[in-house]
């Protein structure tokens, strides 16, 4: 089973991804949308902003009582404070994580909110909070592709860093 510090870690490793790649998303885009069911490159970013730190409260804490301040703290996102969002969330899910026990993690058994067998409650967080984390980092990548950013690569999205020189 994943350690508690590895979930934790994991987790701020793809928030700082995602810090590093929102970086690359030129300002006057903020508003463009693939197509026009999908989320704009703006409702992404605020998305973003809770997507791992919500489902992780509501499994650790039994409860949505942090939805709200969430659902506000994504309203305010703008291109300038969104690295200060992404690190207000980091720091949210780490003082979460912290404080629960290897035990509680491994033993606890969690529902995931939308049904499906119960799990453990280290594996619903990773199952969660984590992948969603990643699969909007995914998202937030593919958008900078189609908004031409043909530069970015295998580094950039999954380490969030520039490539090796040839």
């Amino acid at each position: 089973m994943i350690q508690r510090d590895e979930l934790i870690d994991s987790m701020l490793e793809e928030i700082r991804i995602i810090k590093y790649l929102a970086r690359r998303i030129p300002a006057e885009r903020l508003h463009w949308r693939p197509s026009p069911g999908q989320r704009s490159m703006h409702e992404l970013m605020q998305y973003l902003t809770r997507a791992g730190e919500g489902i992780t409260l509501t499994l650790v804490n039994g409860n949505r009582d942090h939805a709200e301040r969430l659902l506000k703290r994504a309203e305010s996102v703008t291109a300038r404070n969104f690295e200060q969002l992404m690190d207000e969330q980091a720091a949210g899910l780490k003082r979460a994580l912290e404080g629960v026990s290897h035990a509680r993690l491994a033993n606890e058994r969690a529902a995931m909110p939308w049904g499906g067998p119960g799990m453990s409650l280290g594996a619903a967080i990773m199952n969660s909070g984590l992948k969603f984390l990643s699969a909007y980092r995914m998202q937030l990548f593919l958008y900078l592709k189609q908004l031409g950013r043909q530069e970015l690569g295998t580094a950039q999205c999954w380490a969030g860093r520039e490539p090796a020189p040839k």
